[in-house]
């Protein structure tokens, strides 16, 4: 399993790279195909809808889910309460370190430069990935985690569809976005998968069956 972790990550980080290097030195090319299709999407269109999806990535929602988060996994295992909040800064970091090297300008043309990826989207892809990887951690049935997975992934696209919608960022941004929430949750997959959990309702079952083996 962790070489199949490894292939993703790497796989990831090649796509990050490369969709980097197209954000930066084609962003004409880009523009002539996104520009339209903002055009499209912003004409007219009622988008007071979908700032309802913004709540889903709001820092305060953020910051006291991660500290849930986080303390839930110290009671469990510290090693990987601090992989969650590792994770967290690295998913900040990472996406603040890609926005600097291709500076993008954002699609408001306000002279705000480094939209792609977006840091909004990132920190909620990360949050509610967190949340899907720990609940797999802990051994929850395929059925629950996967469910939980999807959930994360479309909060995810809601908050990017928001912010695309209210003219903050390209299409193509949320694909970089993406891409560094790959790179982010696979590193702390790795992590969360070699820090099995320390159960505290599980040990009385454990000791009977060990008596009973025994």
């Amino acid at each position: 399993m962790r070489n199949s972790w490894a292939r993703a990550w790497l796989a990831a980080i090649i796509l990050l790279i490369a969709a980097s290097a197209i954000a930066q030195g084609q962003h004409s090319r880009l523009l002539e195909v996104e520009e339209p299709v903002m055009e499209w999407l912003l004409d007219d269109t009622d988008t007071s809808g979908w700032e309802r999806a913004a709540t889903l990535g709001a820092p305060w929602l953020l910051v006291t889910g991660t500290i849930l988060l986080t303390g839930i996994a110290l009671f469990l295992e510290w090693r990987v309460g601090v992989a969650v909040v590792v994770t967290t800064l690295f998913g900040w970091l990472l996406s603040s370190v890609v926005q600097d090297i291709v500076d993008r300008p954002a699609p408001t043309d306000d002279g705000v430069l480094g939209s792609f990826p977006s840091t909004t989207i990132v920190q909620a892809g990360v949050f509610w990935g967190l949340v899907a990887l720990m609940i797999w951690w802990v051994g929850a049935p395929k059925l629950v985690w996967q469910i939980v997975l999807e959930l994360a992934i479309v909060a995810t696209l809601l908050v990017s569809v928001d912010l695309i919608l209210s003219g903050e960022q390209w299409p193509s941004d949320a694909i970089g976005s993406a891409l560094v929430i790959a790179v982010s949750l696979i590193t702390a997959a790795i992590v969360f998968e070699a820090l099995p959990p320390k159960l505290p309702w599980m040990k009385p079952a454990v000791v009977q069956e060990t008596a009973t083996a025994l």
